[in-house]
């Protein structure tokens, strides 16, 4: 061996060994280095829920005019409550011959000065505002309990929306990485000889489709990412996984008690009867113009036709009675108008009922053909990757040609497509249950 070659295999041996202690010292450094945290968390439909109904602005505004409502009730309750004023005033009137030119005049000074206490002793018409106030408020917080359940439907379909493109992402891509195994195969097999240029075309023509398949998926599974993003106040970007979709564990309960359910929980048919409650009493609003009104004055202060003096100061009370005897049939018509309103309102809620039925009904119907396609597609999900397993060793085993392995590929591909979207619906089926008989849907972990 001459010189040059000691020295060139001496390097070559230098640089092996300066390679290995490289990579120790880069291994001692990744062991010392902390660690970056691990992101374990994962998004459930509970969690998309609570941040919606806490920062959508639906609910906000709801909220806002059942703050409205409660003022006005307290305002009309207030009313029913005695009242301090002050009256004041200086009023000077011209005469002739020391006799006044009003009739109703005093004098030709009046002064006027007192603190006023006035209070209703019987005003129905007033208790008729303040229960009418009362209703309005019930069906406020009812309608927004109603703003909560949309909210909360919006939701739950845009997170199972996703949560089913992500499950298609996830299929189209375990099938891009069998179909490039197998194109790596037949590409060896071609170049040995024990496979024709047809199998290596068939296995790219394969590989091809598979990847539009994942092409087409993941702009949906973006879009419906930002639309979940959206609902939720998360930035896109910072969207948490979700956490994996499982197939229902449990049977559906019985439609009468989805109904039963509906009839008290319900918010549609609470603001229905509140509604009703509501014409009601402005029924007996109406009724009560044809009632008297009774109340008291107490005042202290001075009320002269001459200079006032501070030794007049004193009391002064008064009783009143307001009784409406004759108005030309108004009355009579605005009870009828209320009558007709309280009619229409009962007849509404009896309607709203037979809807909300029906759409359990329907719905639930739906559910249960969701949970028979699950049965079923998962059924054929497991023949078809038998299917596709047995074809794949028969190809490779070169018993099979590649157009046989394509069909059972994509048969296979589209069975598990059928199968997530199996879960998803059925997940969604049961969501949708839930949120018509007036209640929030149970996130994965809770059914």
């Amino acid at each position: 061996m001459t010189h040059p070659q000691r020295k060139a295999r001496q390097d070559t041996a230098a640089g092996k060994r300066a390679r290995r202690c490289l990579s120790a010292c880069l291994l001692v450094g990744t062991l010392l280095l902390p660690s970056p945290p691990v992101l374990a968390a994962e998004f459930t439909l509970g969690d998309a829920l609570q941040r919606a109904l806490a920062n959508q602005a639906l609910i906000q505004q709801a909220e806002r005019v059942v703050a409205e409502k409660a003022a006005l009730h307290r305002a009309a309750h207030a009313d029913l409550l005695p009242s301090l004023s002050l009256a004041a005033g200086s009023i000077w009137t011209q005469s002739r011959n020391g006799r006044p030119l009003f009739v109703g005049a005093n004098g030709p000074r009046e002064v006027i000065g007192q603190i006023q206490l006035n209070i209703p002793l019987y005003a129905p018409q007033a208790y008729a505002l303040q229960a009418l106030a009362h209703n309005q408020l019930a069906v406020a917080r009812y309608q927004e309990r109603q703003a909560r359940l949309l909210v909360a439907a919006q939701v739950t379909a845009a997170y199972y929306r996703l949560a089913l493109w992500d499950n298609e992402l996830s299929v189209w891509r375990e099938a891009l990485v069998a179909v490039q195994d197998l194109l790596t195969a037949t590409q060896k097999s071609y170049q040995a000889g024990t496979r024709s240029r047809l199998d290596l075309t068939q296995a790219r023509l394969t590989l091809a489709g598979v990847q539009a398949g994942l092409d087409q998926a993941a702009p949906e599974a973006a879009a419906a990412r930002r639309v979940l993003a959206l609902q939720t106040d998360y930035p896109s970007s910072a969207l948490p996984a979700l956490v994996p979709i499982s197939p229902p564990a449990a049977g559906l309960p019985e439609e009468t008690v989805l109904t039963t359910q509906a009839a008290q929980a319900q918010p549609l048919l609470q603001v229905a009867e509140g509604e009703i409650q509501a014409a009601r009493t402005l029924l007996h609003y109406h009724q009560a113009a044809r009632l008297p009104v009774v109340g008291a004055m107490g005042a202290y202060g001075v009320d002269t036709v001459t200079v006032p003096q501070s030794r007049e100061l004193g009391w002064q009370a008064a009783l009143t009675l307001q009784m409406p005897l004759f108005g030309f049939g108004r009355n009579r018509d605005r009870i009828a108008a209320a009558q007709e309103h309280l009619a229409a309102m009962e007849a509404g809620k009896r309607a709203l009922l037979l809807q909300v039925q029906s759409r359990i009904a329907a719905d639930y119907g739906a559910a249960q053909a969701a949970d028979n396609a699950l049965r079923n597609d998962r059924t054929m999900a497991q023949e078809a990757q038998a299917v596709y397993e047995m074809t794949r060793k028969g190809y490779l085993a070169g018993a099979l040609s590649a157009l046989a392995l394509q069909q059972a590929e994509n048969n296979w591909v589209q069975a598990r497509l059928k199968l997530a979207g199996a879960a998803i619906r059925a997940r969604l089926a049961r969501a949708q249950l839930a949120l018509d008989s007036g209640v929030l849907p149970k996130s994965e972990e809770q059914s």
